[in-house]
């Protein structure tokens, strides 16, 4: 049996988006699945996190899972428990991950390739290794944007585990790429920054959300702008 681990609800960020708070073992890291409804009425899942049968009787009822992402070869542990719970969702996740991911879950595509058709606008940030990717989400008012491991927001975390984050992977406390995101998924801070600034100069961004931390809705250009200034 698949080890369900502590969760919250099911939160809704929007009306075509919806967040559950997770948690992992021995840190105290939040992580978040995105729960978005596509056009069609089906679901695209973002980062799977597995439920207690409540909440996956929650996440059934806003409608039919069509499309899993796995984000990167590091956010595979709820993978299998989704292939398994719904055997009819197309599975994809980045071509530059895929090798890492298919070692725990099969890729139906990759979202380069599947994406789009969904319509979900799928960025490479410059001066990343490509292994994740951001996704654009349509909403009825502008887009939200989608980071996995590359951008946090995560406040401090109390106990022996929150010092590590603080002091050792520097992944809390602020808004942006982490010690570890740094040195496993950027090649150049340069071209990212510059990525972050042009993402920050536009007018239509609602909401970013990422895999770990609080969802910003408020003076993303700002908090943008302080992510490229931290590279």
């Amino acid at each position: 049996m698949h080890r369900v681990l502590p969760h919250g609800p099911l939160v809704r960020l929007d009306d075509r988006l919806w967040q559950v708070t997770g948690s992992i073992e021995r840190l105290p890291l939040p992580r978040n699945m995105l729960i978005y409804r596509l056009d069609d009425g089906g679901l695209l899942v973002h980062s799977a996190i597995a439920l207690d049968e409540p909440g996956m009787l929650a996440l059934a009822a806003l409608g039919p899972v069509e499309a899993v992402v796995v984000p990167n070869g590091y956010h595979r542990l709820d993978a299998r428990f989704y292939r398994a719970r719904f055997p009819s969702a197309r599975f994809v996740g980045p071509e530059g991950s895929r090798k890492r991911i298919e070692q725990v879950v099969h890729l139906d595509e990759t979202c380069e390739a599947a994406l789009p058709a969904l319509g979900v606008r799928v960025h490479v940030p410059d001066g990343t290794r490509g292994l994740e990717l951001a996704l654009e989400l349509p909403l009825a008012s502008g887009a939200a944007l989608v980071f996995c491991d590359l951008v946090f927001h995560v406040p401090h975390q109390p106990g022996f585990g929150g010092w590590v984050l603080k002091n050792i992977s520097a992944s809390t406390g602020f808004f942006g790429a982490s010690r570890l995101a740094k040195m496993a998924l950027v090649r150049d801070k340069k071209a990212l920054a510059g990525w972050l600034r042009r993402m920050a100069e536009r007018d239509d961004l609602r909401l970013v959300a990422m895999a770990h931390g609080d969802a910003v809705a408020e003076d993303i250009p700002g908090h943008l702008r302080a992510a490229a200034d931290r590279l």
